[in-house]
Parts: structure tokens; C-alpha cells; sequence
């Protein structure tokens, strides 16, 4: 299945300059009548639009496997070390999906606008979403270029060494501002913007290798433990032997896509809730009322009802559990989506 690419050169009243700007269409495009999911993706450091394209076997073979839905997918070149400080925000929230809109009839709601990006753009998806988690479905910001800490630490050191102070100057100013640099750091906004980023539910999916060569799984690390504290949902995939390039990149952008896919489905989450059969109803009375500990025989024989029909086994697994966990609701943690953890030293 052909995917579709397009380059393209706009005027941005935002940037005030010429931005370039890459597109990808889905196969069969000019055959679809309803407005399309939008993609933004965010390119790294020294990159430029043509990082998309780049990838174009990739979005086939999704498409091909229908892992993703009809959508369009849009970067632009937003300058080698951007760091897509500044208007850039404006221009990703704003002006690019309402040309997109105009241009190939993609929504502009919320749940219709999806953003991704690698390296420093892992970290301008992190960033800009987190400031505005009301204007997007999904993230999926990989190995993202972010220190562990929501303070600026000292250079030259483990998480620091890759820095270029003469490149950051020009986002954030000669002499240095390091109060601009707090407001653009993802740990510091998401600790001031915790409360709003949880409810607006926003999805999350953040990886990162565990030999990233300039050590990115260590801010990626601290962001999942930030995530997990302040108890906001997220999938979180630490990939074991992979770099911040290489052999691994393919088959880790693809399972970032599918989450995208899944978060603008609706997700994949499964219900608790459907209503019992007759068997289910027998098979639970003789595993909450001792039947079971107590070796009776089973009402249904040696099956199991889990196993044989994974789309009901969640009702049927809480079901048994239901009467234990009802006598800890009092517990305020069981509230929480994760747990307050002890540390582990």
C-alpha cells in the first residue's frame, strides 16, 4: 500500500518566516471523504522535515497491516537545535493544524490530534503537550532529550555532557536564562501542572533504549517515575540492548504508532463489568463461597472460564476478587491509578 509524500513551503504568520513542511498521505487519500486524524511529528536535533519521510516503509507496512488508521501525518523543519522553544509552541498547537485542516481536511479537535517526536523532538512533543494537555489526544515522545531533574544542573556531567551552550544560547539567551529554561523543561512543568495534565487524560507513551549512547534513559526514567508519583497513566518501555539510533529504531516507531492508533480508537482497555451467564454465576458462588479452597468439585469441571474466552476473563477475574477488594475501599491509595512506593534504598 503507497503512501503519499508532499513537501511543502509556507508562510507562517506565527514564525514570521517561510517554514518547510513535509506530509505524508495515507494510501487511497484522495478516495476519503471524512476528515482524517492528524500526526505531528517532531524531528531531532540536526534534523530538518525530511526525517518523516525517512520513515515511509515504516507507515506502509502499518497500513498495509491495518495497525493504523487513515490519517495525515505532518512535520517541518524547525532549525537543527530549535528545541522548539519559543513561537515554535504556537506554530505546533496552532497554526500547523489549522493548515493542515485547509489543506487535506484533517481535524482540529482534541481527540482527532496526536503528536509524536524523537530526541529533541521527544522532548519539544513532551514539553508542548504538557502545557497544553486540553489539545491533544495522545503523545508518544521517544527517547527524549530531558535531564533528570526539574532543575537545570551543572554541565559536563553524566546527564549534561552532550550540551552546547552557544546552541542553547540562541533559545534561551545570551547571557543564559535560566528561568525560560525552567518553563520549557518537561519535569518542571509537569510538577507545576500535574493536577491539569491527570485530568485531562491525556495518553502517554514514553520509551527510550537502555544503552541511549548520550544517556537519555536516565531522564526518560526519571520522567516515568515523575509520571507514576504524580499518579497520571502512561505506558512506559524501557527497550533492553537498544541506542539512540540503529537496527532497533524501526520496530520501536512502529509500536509508538500503534499506541497513537489505539489512544484514537478509544484505547484498549477491557471491561470489568459485563453481565454474568448463568455458568459464570455458578462457577464465581463456588469460588467466593469456598468451594474451591475447600477442593469441591467445580460446577463447570476441569475448564477454565479465563482461558477460554479472553474478552470476558477481566469480569470474570474481578469478579472473584471483587468481595477482597471491597473491604479495602476505606484505603485511600486504592483511589490512585499507581501506588505511593517506599524507596528502594
Amino acid at each position: 500500500m503507497q503512501a503519499i509524500h508532499q513537501n511543502h513551503e509556507i508562510e507562517s504568520k506565527v514564525m514570521g518566516h517561510q517554514v518547510e513542511i513535509s506530509v505524508i498521505l495515507p494510501p487511497n487519500f484522495n478516495s476519503i471523504k471524512e476528515s482524517l486524524p492528524l500526526l505531528i511529528s517532531l524531528h531531532g536535533g540536526g534534523g530538518d522535515r525530511s526525517y518523516l519521510v525517512n520513515s515511509m516503509n515504516v507507515y506502509e507496512s502499518l497500513w498495509e497491516n491495518g495497525d493504523i488508521p487513515p490519517l495525515v501525518m505532518v512535520s517541518f523543519s524547525s532549525g537543527p537545535v530549535s528545541w522548539y522553544g519559543g513561537k515554535w509552541e504556537q506554530f505546533v498547537v496552532e497554526e500547523l493544524p489549522k493548515w493542515a485542516a485547509e489543506n487535506f481536511n484533517t481535524r482540529l479537535d482534541r481527540e482527532g490530534t496526536v503528536m509524536t517526536g524523537i530526541s529533541m523532538g521527544g522532548y519539544g512533543s513532551l514539553k508542548i503537550a504538557f502545557k497544553n494537555p486540553d489539545r491533544f489526544k495522545a503523545i508518544a515522545p521517544m527517547e527524549p532529550a530531558i535531564e533528570p531533574s526539574f532543575k537545570r544542573t551543572e554541565g559536563g556531567k553524566r546527564n549534561t555532557w552532550y550540551r552546547n551552550e552557544n546552541y542553547d544560547g540562541l533559545v534561551w539567551g545570551v547571557p543564559f536564562d535560566e528561568e525560560a529554561w525552567l518553563q520549557d523543561n518537561p519535569a518542571t512543568i509537569l510538577s507545576q501542572n500535574a493536577d491539569k495534565i491527570r485530568a485531562s487524560n491525556l495518553d502517554i507513551y514514553l520509551e527510550v533504549g537502555d544503552q541511549d549512547y548520550i544517556n537519555l534513559h536516565d531522564g526518560t526514567e526519571y520522567m516515568h517515575r515523575m509520571l507514576w508519583d504524580n499518579d497520571i497513566r502512561h505506558e512506559y518501555h524501557l527497550v533492553r540492548w537498544a541506542d539512540h539510533v540503529g537496527l532497533s529504531m524501526d520496530r520501536r516507531l512502529k509500536e509508538a504508532l500503534k499506541f497513537l492508533a489505539a489512544s484514537l480508537a478509544g484505547g484498549l482497555e477491557e471491561p470489568t463489568n459485563l453481565p454474568l451467564t448463568e455458568e459464570e454465576a455458578a462457577y464465581l458462588k463456588w469460588a467466593n463461597e469456598g468451594g474451591m479452597i475447600a477442593g469441591e468439585p467445580s460446577p463447570i469441571g476441569t475448564r477454565n472460564l479465563m482461558h477460554e474466552d479472553p474478552e470476558r476473563a477481566p469480569t470474570i477475574h474481578a469478579s472473584i476478587w471483587d468481595p477482597q477488594k471491597d473491604l479495602v475501599m476505606d484505603d485511600p491509595d486504592m483511589k490512585r491509578a499507581y501506588a505511593k512506593l517506599p524507596p528502594t534504598k
